[in-house]
């Protein structure tokens, strides 16, 4: 052979390209798939149904729907027509994302060419229509899918289980469990977790018992994800001893515990305050060889702290710390929001000290979270030191920051000094929020600062920002509460013609300003208003229309409205009850005022203190209605003085 022969190169196929694009796919290159196709349609290879199944499949894969639908065009505009394969993949990348119509069209054109449906287009389709809450259209499905001869499979019947169980319908999930034995199909251990998972959502404890007995007595041998449902089950509701007792059994069927396992019980006796016993079930876990996760150290730093263990704490943090499983504000943020939220923000600066002093960094969320808390126990100096500290640090404060100090300024009435931060804000370069603005809005009604909230409101609309129920809310009753009801009238009115949405509470505040100009039959047209737009009057909404009937002598129409609130299933509370037995009062309906009293008692609540000392004024002694005290409950009977 002469030297300047060389070995022969074989040109790639298009069998090397398709095994290329597979490999991809099957390492989530999507990109690299797209490459390779590109590459064999520029070599002018033959496309065959292989390549274009490879690309459809990375495509669909990476949520990539949209690219997949115009490939699968393309290809049968080329002339390539495509298999059972590529039409089920397609109709299940559209049943994933909800285009359900889209999914039905290409099921129709895959019918028209002659391409038999298979088991798995039938599934795509019957989970894309559970998974959305269309379950006639999914019933619809499996009945055509048995009635042209596919019998559905164990994974088809469990995703539709699965779809049903996390809608709460495990009736239904329940009597399609019970027809796999009779259609040839055992339940497999898929089967049993999505009902055990289904009736632990429901708290369905009788039925999910019963079903892991029956498990058990079929041979289905339980795993860890199988145990983890009941156990997280009776934890959640608050049964630990269950729970525990379920984490024996788990030891005792073969089944090591893992580290979610534990995590679970643990949790579960930190929140009862079983701070030993959780402790004891670490040592286990570690003793056991698994390996505590940051969750599990989470979860034991925060019941340290919350039943007053910060020495365990700190421990506890050093520990996580060393093993390198905490070292941002995931771990750390809880810890401080916590006790902050508990208004420990002494033991929260603690810990946040403590957390600098070992070499960790806080960052922003860290420093907001210690703010708010100075903030809401109405030390706002305080909140401004840690602002500084982290200025110092180089991290600079967010609009989350200025928002927090803005509400601690307004909470204390200190309106002057939220207006200079407001201000400072808009300097340094960080644009105000909504949520900003209503805080501010918030504060200057509620100190009476009428007109410079209308114009930070008119600022507000002028800049741009986002104007939502909560702020017309803000404004609408704000107005109100400073004698600008008309103002407050005319702005709502701009707000209907507009068809800006509101929601309840607007319409409440409105009734309430309706009321107070003695617009009565206009308040009565907005409680209306709540159904015709497809909102419910909530108790505070037949509050306020039964008091302010009182006060205008319309007792018949108090009493109708009381009966339309039970009939709607709206249940009164104690709050409503004192405040119409009030009302009567002060009107002089004795009568009709124990009646009301008396529904308290039979509703087991609790007389407040503000219609005791009405009472006491008005029967006792020299009290205007004192030769009516008979007509109260004898409970309620002042002492002769």
């Amino acid at each position: 052979m002469s030297r300047g022969t060389g070995a022969r190169v074989v040109s790639p196929t298009l069998c090397t390209y398709s095994i290329l694009m597979d490999c991809c796919c099957r390492a989530g290159r999507p990109d690299l798939v797209l490459a390779f196709f590109a590459r064999l349609i520029r070599l002018g290879l033959r496309l065959e149904v292989i390549s274009f199944s490879n690309l459809l499949k990375g495509l669909c894969q990476e949520g990539e729907v949209d690219k997949a639908c115009n490939l699968f065009h393309g290809m049968i505009q080329l002339g390539v027509q495509p298999n059972v394969v590529i039409y089920t993949s397609i109709i299940n990348a559209l049943s994933k994302c909800g285009a359900m119509d889209k999914a039905e069209v290409v099921l129709q054109q895959m019918v028209d060419q002659g391409i038999e449906p298979n088991i798995r287009t039938y599934t795509s389709l019957a989970h894309g229509y559970s998974a959305s809450g269309q379950w006639k259209a999914a019933v619809r499905v499996f009945k055509e899918m048995v009635s042209v001869g596919v019998l559905p499979n164990a994974v088809t019947l469990n995703s539709f289980m699965d779809s049903l169980c996390k809608h709460r319908r495990t009736t239904e999930a329940r009597v399609i469990f019970d027809s796999m034995a009779a259609k040839g199909q055992k339940p497999d251990i898929v089967s049993y977790s999505t009902m055990l998972s289904g009736y632990a959502k429901e708290g369905c404890f009788d039925d999910m018992t019963c079903l892991f007995n029956s498990m058990l007595q079929n041979g289905v041998v339980p795993n860890h994800h199988i145990f983890n449902i009941l156990i997280n089950a009776y934890a959640k509701r608050g049964l630990v001893d269950e729970a525990m007792h379920m984490f024996e059994v788990m030891r005792q069927q073969g089944v090591n515990p893992d580290v979610f396992s534990y995590q679970i019980i643990m949790d579960s006796l930190c929140k009862m305050g079983r701070m030993d016993a959780a402790l004891d079930k670490f040592n286990q876990m570690v003793n056991q060889g698994v390996s505590p996760d940051i969750v599990v150290y989470r979860c034991l730093v925060l019941g340290s702290c919350s039943h007053g263990d910060f020495v365990k704490a700190k421990e506890l943090i050093s520990e996580a710390v060393n093993r390198g499983l905490c070292s941002n504000s995931v771990f750390f943020y809880p810890v401080i929001n916590d006790l902050c939220k508990e208004g420990k923000v002494k033991e929260a600066q603690d810990m946040f000290d403590f957390i600098l002093g070992i070499g960790q960094r806080a960052d922003v969320i860290m420093y907001n979270s210690l703010m708010d808390g100075y903030c809401l126990v109405g030390k706002v100096e305080e909140a401004l030191r840690v602002l500084d500290a982290m200025k110092s640090a180089g991290l600079q404060p967010t609009a989350v920051t200025y928002g927090i100090l803005l509400n601690g300024y307004c909470k204390i009435g200190r309106i002057a000094a939220g207006l200079s931060l407001f201000m400072e804000m808009s300097l340094s370069g960080v644009k105000p929020t909504t949520i900003m603005y209503n805080i501010i809005l918030d504060g200057l009604f509620c100190s009476g600062r009428t007109v410079c909230a209308k114009e930070k409101f008119h600022t507000m609309n002028e800049s741009g920002i986002p104007v939502g129920v909560d702020t017309y809310n803000i404004v609408l009753s704000g107005l109100c509460k400073n004698n600008c009801t008309d103002e407050a009238i005319e702005l709502f009115k701009e707000l209907r013609a507009k068809n800006v949405k509101i929601n309840v509470m607007i319409l409440n505040t409105m009734i309430s300003a309706m009321f107070k100009t003695r617009r009565i039959e206009e308040a009565k047209d907005l409680f209306d208003t709540i159904s015709a737009i497809g909102l419910v009057p909530s108790v505070v909404t037949y509050s306020v229309m039964m008091t302010n009937f009182i006060k205008e002598g319309l007792l018949a129409d108090a009493d109708d409205m009381f009966l339309a609130m039970e009939k709607a299933g709206c249940a009164p509370n104690s709050s409503l009850l004192n405040q119409v037995v009030r009302a009567l009062l002060e009107k002089g309906a004795v009568v009709k005022a124990a009646t009301y009293l008396a529904k308290l008692d039979a509703k087991q609540l609790s007389v407040e203190a503000s219609t005791i000392s009405l009472i006491v004024s008005l029967f006792s002694g020299e009290g205007k209605l004192r030769e009516h005290v008979e007509l109260l409950p004898v409970k309620y009977q002042p002492p002769e003085s």
